[in-house]
């Protein structure tokens, strides 16, 4: 039996306000906090100090003692048990189960010349007062047993996330309460059977568990529903037991204790009223203070400065992998184990690959805008200046593959100093069928809950499909997905602290009712970088290179995505290395050089600036970047005036789509493919909006006739389709007719273009002021009549 030791100074756990005081006791040594009459101990500094204790120290105190008695004493009495399976009784005094000959509380008595009354109690006295098990609690003085704990760390700090989670006895009071019925959400699958085992330490003495909700023969204190696991995994017959386990469960009068995992969903159609949602508490310094408190009570050096010094921030100890905090728990002192977290922890070193923040994005583009005033809200709400409902928590970041989406997203949680969980509808639906698909994407959002605060990132969300899609494979699969992602995104909203953000090519494919307020609460459209954009890429990646050269090829590389960037650098690295020399500007100039030659790039910066003139000329809103791509395209950004959907209206939007094919045909006489392509092309586009006029949005020829949204199959009959091809083409011959009136501003603005490859809003607005605005659609217009013109009169092209 270990008897006292001057090797070690074993940590008091007193209630206030006696937690710094030393007991009085005669021979007691000066200065010493253990009433010792054999050796001289010096004092130990508290690692959670009074004045910090997070709300829940008492509660864990409690269990982590109770549970180092039980370990300590061995084997203990057979506890009294409900009939059934997996029916366990919480250990008292009054029944042996609490021994009182544990080695480390007798040799305390003995020193105390103290009886077992001053040993941890748990409510076992106030339970027989009271008559109920949900009775207050006994606080005493107790020491921890000396030495190295008896129980292995990442069982006490489970027991630590536990108590921490339930807070405080009047939790664990409203969880025994008659026809509660509590949820304790996001327990990560490796932790269900730990934190099952360790209730009966938080729970108060008397109290029956039983994990069997359908046959028991006497009604237990606490009914405890969880998954089972077969391999570490959940099987899809474990969840459907599992909710029928929650539908018997309901069905019986005990209280209903429910341990959530991320990978499991609750019985369909079951309400929040009168349940009680408690979040499983991430991992954050106090926790692990108070595991080192607990398990490395024998240490002289435990200083909760130093060691909350040497710790990771709370954000990314949430982020920890188990395999990662397993590693570190190993470590032989309480130091080595901070500093172990801390170094597991640590960033990579920099490298092209690490995700910046935001103070390495240059430009003031609408998406980095929108990010920063997200950060700075999310920063403001940590500080508690703003509540949570007083900003926005969703953001739709769409644009063309590579241009720096899902990084922006990374960088806004870097900035806000939160953890980021990242997720893709492509990783969901690899999991397997519809089933394992729905459990790959709970468990993502429950991390992104069990982490708060967070950011989490859904890459290719556009993949969630719609509702309205006409496609007939798979309607039902579809639907269900969609109502299982609203879902989650609901459950998102009813708990603070975390920031969705999706990024998506074509937000035109996600459903509508994912898109709407509440749960995206803002779409910003996030375009190939600009030159700002590219040299704070460049900067980020050559931060030891003169901005001279950095500007030079930023303007160089425009209209190339962030990760072709990312990629050119990587490469030209790698052939710089092969000749035993360092990267040079030259090395990425050769690779940023235009693909164009001369001519075709003039025909495309003829055909952007022709965009850019009519929305100047029929006052559709305010042009903020023109930009050249690399391989024949171009883009025109513009920030559309919000109008009504009318006739001349939407006559005003063809007229701008057609422009860029008007005005190669005002300059040059001829046209190129350059407005074709795919659905998101200028003449797809214009046909839909040429479409719609006549056969749904009551405009056209047809009158209030709706024709439904078959576009292939109206455009396949040849009256229909020669209707919407006189209307296409007065269109285009409105845009001529603006444009031949501006022409020396067209033909002035390609050039200016071509020579910079990229007009920001400054830039471009004095050669728009000087255009002159087109008649109103239908006004003295010769390109356009009442009547669409016959086929013959559409121009060429």
């Amino acid at each position: 039996m270990p008897t006292w030791s001057p090797s070690f100074s074993p940590v008091f756990l007193l209630p206030e306000p006696l937690a710094l005081a030393p007991i009085p006791h005669p021979g007691t040594h000066p200065g010493c906090r253990l009433p010792c009459r054999r050796h001289p101990m010096p004092p130990a500094p508290p690692v959670l100090s009074t004045s910090c204790r997070p709300a829940w120290w008492d509660l864990a105190r409690t269990a982590v003692i109770r549970l180092l008695d039980r370990e300590a004493d061995g084997p203990v009495a057979p506890a009294r048990s409900q009939p059934g399976r997996g029916n366990t009784k919480a250990p008292s005094e009054s029944d042996g189960t609490l021994s009182t000959d544990a080695s480390w509380a007798k040799a305390w008595n003995e020193e105390r010349g103290t009886d077992k009354a001053n040993l941890p109690r748990s409510r076992a006295s106030s339970d027989a007062a009271n008559g109920s098990p949900a009775a207050s609690w006994v606080d005493r003085i107790v020491p921890l047993p000396p030495g190295p704990a008896p129980v292995p760390p990442h069982r006490l700090l489970l027991l630590v996330r536990l108590a921490a989670s339930l807070v405080s006895p009047d939790t664990v009071d409203r969880l025994l309460s008659p026809g509660a019925l509590t949820l304790l959400e996001g327990v990560p699958v490796d932790d269900l059977d730990g934190t099952r085992d360790l209730l009966e330490f938080v729970l108060p003495a008397s109290c029956t568990i039983s994990s069997n909700s359908r046959i028991v023969a006497e009604v237990p204190d606490l009914v405890v529903i969880r998954p089972t696991l077969a391999d570490g995994r959940i099987s899809d017959y474990a969840l459907r037991e599992y909710r029928r386990d929650v539908v018997a469960a309901l069905q019986a009068p005990a209280p209903i204790l429910i341990l959530q995992p991320p990978a499991a969903a609750l019985p369909e159609g079951l309400p929040d009223v009168g349940m009680t949602r408690i979040p499983y508490a991430p991992l954050d310094q106090d926790m692990v203070l108070a595991l080192l408190h607990f398990s490395h009570s024998g240490e002289h050096d435990l200083d909760e400065a130093a060691l909350r010094a040497a710790l990771p921030p709370d954000a990314v100890l949430a982020g920890l992998e188990p395999l990662s905090l397993a590693l570190a728990l190993r470590a032989p002192t309480a130091i080595a184990i901070a500093t172990r977290l801390a170094a597991i922890a640590a960033p990579a070193p920099h490298d092209a690959g690490s995700a910046p923040s935001l103070d390495s994005f240059a430009g003031d583009a609408p998406a980095l805008r929108a990010a920063r005033q997200m950060v700075a809200d999310l920063r403001a709400w940590r500080a508690g200046q703003i509540g949570w409902n007083e900003f926005l928590r969703s953001l739709l970041l769409y644009g063309p593959p590579g241009s720096g989406k899902t990084c922006l997203a990374r960088a806004i949680g870097t900035s806000a100093g939160v953890t980021v969980v990242s997720a893709t509808f492509g990783h969901w639906q690899a999991a397997g069928h519809l089933g394992d698909m729905l459990r790959d994407m709970r468990r993502s959002f429950a991390e992104a809950r069990t982490k708060a605060p967070t950011v989490l990132i859904i890459d290719e969300i556009d993949s969630v499909g719609s509702r309205e899609d006409r496609d007939s494979q798979n309607p039902s699969y579809r639907r269900q997905v969609v109502n299982a992602f609203l879902t989650e995104l609901d459950g998102i909203t009813q708990q603070e602290g975390v920031i969705v953000i999706g990024t998506c090519n074509d937000p035109n494919a996600i459903d509508p009712a994912v898109l709407r307020p509440g749960r995206i609460d803002r779409r910003v459209e996030m375009p190939l970088p600009d030159s700002a954009a590219l040299q704070g890429i460049l900067r980020h990646h050559l931060p030891d290179w003169p901005e001279p050269d950095l500007l030079r090829l930023a303007r160089s590389a425009v209209g190339l995505s962030a990760a072709e960037v990312d990629a050119a650098i990587r490469q030209t690295r790698a052939d710089a290395r092969v000749h035993g020399r360092a990267l040079l500007p030259d090395d990425l100039r050769i690779v940023f050089a235009p693909t164009l030659d001369d001519g075709d790039a003039y025909r495309v910066a003829l055909h952007e600036c022709g965009h850019a003139l009519l929305c100047a000329a029929l006052r559709l809103g305010p042009v903020h970047r023109i930009a050249l791509g690399r391989k024949g395209g171009g883009m025109t950004h513009v920030d559309h005036i919000p109008g009504s959907a009318s006739l001349s209206r939407l006559r005003d939007e063809i007229a701008q789509l057609l422009a860029g094919r008007a005005a190669e045909t005002v300059v040059l006489g001829t046209v190129s493919s350059g407005a074709g392509g795919g659905r998101t092309s200028d003449l797809a586009r214009a046909t839909a909006l040429a479409t719609g006029i006549h056969i749904r949005f009551g405009l056209g020829t047809f009158g209030p006739l709706w024709l439904g949204e078959a576009d292939k199959a109206l455009l396949s009959d040849p009256d229909t389709r020669g209707l919407i091809r006189g209307e296409l083409g007065a269109a285009e011959a409105r845009a001529r007719t603006i444009l031949v009136a501006n022409r020396e501003i067209l033909e002035g603005m390609a050039r200016a273009l071509l020579a910079v490859r990229e007009m920001d809003a400054e830039a471009v607005r004095p050669w728009l002021e000087r255009v002159r605005h087109g008649p109103a659609e239908g006004e003295s217009d010769p390109g356009h009549s009442e009547r669409p013109r016959d086929s013959d009169d559409i121009a060429p092209g």
